[in-house]
């Protein structure tokens, strides 16, 4: 059976040398892809993004025969990791996990972004939405949102934001809280979610606003509290916690994505393959159950849907960032 990429066989002819030599006969290249292809995720382990990283990555791995190796690379809000993809070769063999954050808040909030999100980037796929969970330390005498914001109002010192960036949707959406409810955070930035939910369980901050995936163990442990989700239903892990609409928040309700991207100046027919069996792997039965009870909703769309969604949030997120006068 032909090799479903075949298509994209490129031919490389070698030159003649000397008087009379006689052209060498053309080769094929190897049909893409050839060798491992590698998954810079922005965050560090245990993140959301990590998680769909790897189950994505996993079956992804058996579909096109290759290994497929997640690597980590963390820091100042996901820039690192995403200024490591667009400066990756464009030949299919390094993507990257993208979200609203890494592409949409991150370069709105900085003066000046080390890459642009949509001329940097090949984008692949929406893989994902995903809710926005408020957390509270357990530290904390209050037991719902109403109670949390009385409680924070009547507090002589600061109460801190925990984050894993600045400028990440985790930070934007503590500052959209802080102003719809009349309260001031001072944030705290961590590296990776880990130390800021140790953070969140020692009292180091008074909340944390994570994907729903990523507390459910200290939520059930009694360490941390589920507060609200900026979603537009309430979240399977979490049937007993409100939507910030319900808690009287509407203004919280907006939905993040995580998704994939690769440099900038890929063929086309690699991208859609790409494509193809990327949201192929995150659809797989095995693999959707396993994103879906993590929180997420699956989307897996096609490149043209992602460009336009990623295009019409850059705008929209520059908009918001400078209406709100936020700053990281």
């Amino acid at each position: 059976m032909a090799h479903p990429f075949n298509g994209f066989k490129r031919r490389q002819v070698l030159a003649t040398l000397g008087l009379g030599a006689l052209s060498a006969p053309a080769f094929a290249a190897d049909p893409f892809p050839s060798k491992s292809i590698r998954i810079i995720v922005p965050f560090g382990p245990g993140s959301s993004t990590d998680l769909i990283a790897r189950t994505v990555g996993d079956r992804l791995a058996e579909q096109v025969k290759q290994s497929v190796v997640v690597e980590n690379r963390p820091g100042a809000g996901g820039v690192i990791g995403c200024q490591a993809v667009a400066r990756s070769a464009p030949d299919g063999y390094t993507i990257g996990i993208a979200s609203l954050a890494t592409h949409a808040m991150v370069p709105a909030t900085m003066s000046q972004a080390p890459y642009d999100a949509v001329k940097d980037f090949s984008p692949l796929t929406s893989l994902v939405s995903v809710d926005l969970l408020m957390a509270t330390s357990a530290k904390v005498p209050a037991t719902n949102l109403k109670e949390f914001v009385a409680w924070a109002k009547a507090q002589p010192k600061p109460i801190f934001l925990g984050t894993f960036g600045a400028g990440t949707s985790g930070h934007f959406a503590g500052f959209m809280f802080a102003k719809a409810a009349g309260l001031t955070f001072e944030p705290v930035h961590y590296k990776t979610p880990g130390e800021a939910i140790t953070g969140l369980i020692t009292g180091d901050v008074q909340l944390v606003f994570a994907a729903p995936s990523v507390v459910p163990a200290q939520v059930k442990a009694g360490q941390v509290r589920a507060m609200a989700l900026n979603g537009p239903t309430r979240a399977s892990l979490y049937p007993d916690t409100p939507t910030f609409a319900e808690a009287g928040y509407a203004s919280m309700a907006f939905q993040n994505w995580i998704g994939m991207v690769a440099p900038a100046g890929i063929p086309i027919d690699i991208l859609d393959f790409l494509n193809s069996e990327i949201t192929k792997a995150a659809l797989y039965p095995a693999s959707r159950a396993k994103l879906e009870q993590a929180g997420f909703r699956m989307v897996a769309n096609k490149r043209e849907e992602f460009i336009s969604q990623l295009s019409n949030d850059v705008v929209q997120w520059r908009e918001m960032v400078k209406a709100t006068n936020f700053q990281v």
